[in-house]
């Protein structure tokens, strides 16, 4: 609310902070000097995300600028960075955008990406030996998942399709890290989650996917950034998201070379990024009204718990960064 202090922002933990410090690896050569701020993009990447990727399809060569990388487990403290200008740019799922933005409109969205009608990235997962056969199986049990991500949304609009409200199971929000352990443990029933936890779960602790929820509709990524990176960093941005585009259109032509990188750059095992490049599968599209009709869509599933319905969704996104004729291939 307005005139009220801000809290302290939920990314100032410590290995976060320190992530933020010493993350300035250099991927561009700069003589010798230190490059002025203007020619300096700070980008967020979670685990399994932008940094490997990119590196894996070749999109971090002759970089005309410097690019400093700062790691964060989940979206939610990636955009809180964003916010507190400590970052300029990160890739989230759209319910992570929307949480966001929803308490901070000088947010906005630059790049789209789409899962297709098909996407297998999240899922809400059940023991394997469990008797669970649906959604409705789970009235009453614990499900965890974290508030404001893309398994937070999954989840609810699997319970939505299912004739089901939120109240009728036990949500826990918790860190992914923890939720898996907890779901391992057995002192979670089920999880909504996503790659690359997901397929940890799936490889290393015997659990099912119980519904995909998102088939039949598009789910999306964005590129997030904020009024003032925009204003300060616009051909960074544009530079890097067509950067962006051409590597994820590269990973899903070679999931099996992305899956290498992938671990070799992040330390999952072999198995768990080759499960992950082969599921996580998006195709840059243009920002246009159904992609914003999309946002407006989902923020309805999650009714008071999160975004309100009367806010300007779509002044959140910026549609003049995001074409890029070069990215190839279309969601199924």
């Amino acid at each position: 609310m307005a005139g009220h202090p801000r809290k302290r922002p939920i990314w100032q933990g410590a290995s976060v902070v320190l992530a933020l410090l010493s993350a300035a690896a250099s991927l561009a050569g700069c003589g010798g000097k230190q490059p002025d701020a203007a020619q300096v993009l700070r980008v967020g990447n979670q685990r399994g995300g932008t940094h490997a990727l990119m590196l894996a399809a070749g999109q971090l060569k002759d970089v005309p600028y410097k690019i400093e990388w700062a790691e964060f487990p989940n979206a939610q403290p990636l955009i809180e960075a964003i916010a507190t200008n400590a970052l300029d740019l990160g890739l989230v799922g759209g319910p992570s955008f929307l949480f966001a933005y929803k308490n901070d409109p000088r947010l906005r969205a630059i790049q789209a990406l789409s899962g297709g009608t098909k996407q297998e990235v999240a899922g809400v997962l059940v023991h394997k030996n469990a008797s669970f056969a649906s959604m409705r199986d789970l009235r009453g049990k614990a499900i965890g998942t974290t508030r404001g991500s893309v398994g937070h949304s999954l989840l609810l609009q699997a319970l939505r399709q299912s004739g089901m409200k939120p109240s009728d199971v036990r949500i826990s929000f918790v860190a992914p890290t923890e939720a898996v352990a907890a779901f391992a443990s057995g002192d979670l029933d089920a999880l909504a989650i996503w790659v690359p936890y997901l397929a940890t779960a799936v490889l290393r602790h015997d659990a099912r996917v119980l519904t995909y929820a998102h088939r039949g509709t598009s789910s999306y990524l964005f590129q997030v950034t904020s009024e003032s990176s925009i204003e300060d960093k616009r051909a960074l941005l544009e530079d890097f998201s067509r950067r962006y585009g051409r590597a994820q259109s590269w990973a899903n032509s070679h999931p099996r070379q992305w899956g290498e990188i992938l671990a070799k750059e992040t330390g999952l095992p072999l198995d768990v990024a080759n499960y992950t490049a082969e599921h996580m599968r998006w195709w840059p599209v243009p920002i246009d009204a159904q992609v914003i009709e999309s946002q407006r869509v989902a923020a309805k599933d999650f009714g008071t718990g999160g975004p309100a319905q009367n806010f300007d969704i779509a002044r959140g996104f910026d549609a003049s960064l995001n074409t890029d004729p070069t990215a190839k291939g279309k969601p199924d």
